[in-house]
């Protein structure tokens, strides 16, 4: 059976949670979103908007379960080689100019973009010198990044995409294979502090040399991502890195007051000192 979600019913689903949870959907993309509540109705054997409200209302514990099949991420380990081949080609320079840099993996999930980012540390031999934050509003994508555990056949896609940007080498030099699954060198993530954190709703003081949001704003809508660039540049330090994904259409709203195109085929932006 197929279900039809109106706007009205989106609207209030929306607003309810944001009063009753102070988590906030409102700003998400209508159409993004409405497939995402139609998959979760799927998912928990739900036939309507209405089934859904009653069991967030009953089920104390479910409103976690939902948010978090609402907010699956789709991510991967060096996931479009060629941005990572030119982040490893300025890093050595950012952390020569600063001494030591400070990181943001905005919209983390499971934790493959910062495994990746802390593969190529180690490799050019600077994970000493770099302390990420990695924050996600999905609880079950946080615990699992922190656990680095991973189905061998999704290691076998990243080891492909570790081909591409490395010639030699393995992946497989960085986990250990037990089972079906893969657990990662957790020495990678000794310098990464993980939180579960609302992009939209929650604040960050921190200041930080790169920020990483790849394709996360692609389901907000225009308000929000404005809303969510004004925080990146407030935490960016001058001439800090805002990296985001290939399909984050943010280039029309980008303030070219605040950044300017560092790599545009890399959709890295720098912040105007």
């Amino acid at each position: 059976m197929k279900i039809e979600i109106s706007n009205e019913e989106l609207n209030s689903l929306t607003a309810a949670i944001r009063k009753r949870h102070g988590i906030d959907f409102t700003c998400y993309e209508p159409k993004s979103l409405t497939r995402r509540v139609v998959r979760a109705l799927s998912v928990f054997n739900l036939n309507s908007v209405h089934e859904l409200w009653i069991k967030i209302l009953r089920d104390r514990d479910f409103i976690s379960l939902f948010i978090n099949e609402l907010s699956v991420g789709l991510t991967a380990m060096f996931r479009d080689p060629r941005f990572w081949i030119k982040l490893r080609e300025i890093l050595p320079e950012m952390i020569s100019e600063n001494g030591r840099l400070n990181v943001w993996h905005a919209g983390c999930s499971s934790g493959e973009e910062v495994y990746t980012f802390n593969i190529i540390l180690r490799e050019l031999a600077l994970q000493e010198k770099v302390r990420s934050y990695a924050t996600d509003m999905n609880t079950a994508a946080v615990e699992q990044a922190e656990k680095g555990i991973y189905h061998i056949l999704k290691l076998d896609e990243y080891e492909h995409n570790y081909g591409n940007f490395r010639n030699n080498g393995s992946l497989s030099q960085y986990y250990e294979r037990k089972g079906k699954y893969g657990h990662m060198d957790t020495k990678l993530i000794e310098n990464v502090i993980f939180e579960i954190s609302n992009l939209i709703t929650n604040t960050n003081d921190g200041k930080y040399d790169i920020i990483f949001c790849r394709n996360v704003m692609i389901y907000f809508d225009a308000g929000a991502k404005q809303l969510v660039l004004d925080k990146f540049y407030n935490n960016l330090r001058p001439g800090g890195l805002l990296v985001i994904g290939f399909f984050d259409s943010l280039v029309p709203v980008i303030n070219k007051s605040k950044f300017e195109f560092y790599d545009l085929n890399n959709k890295i932006f720098r912040k105007i000192p």
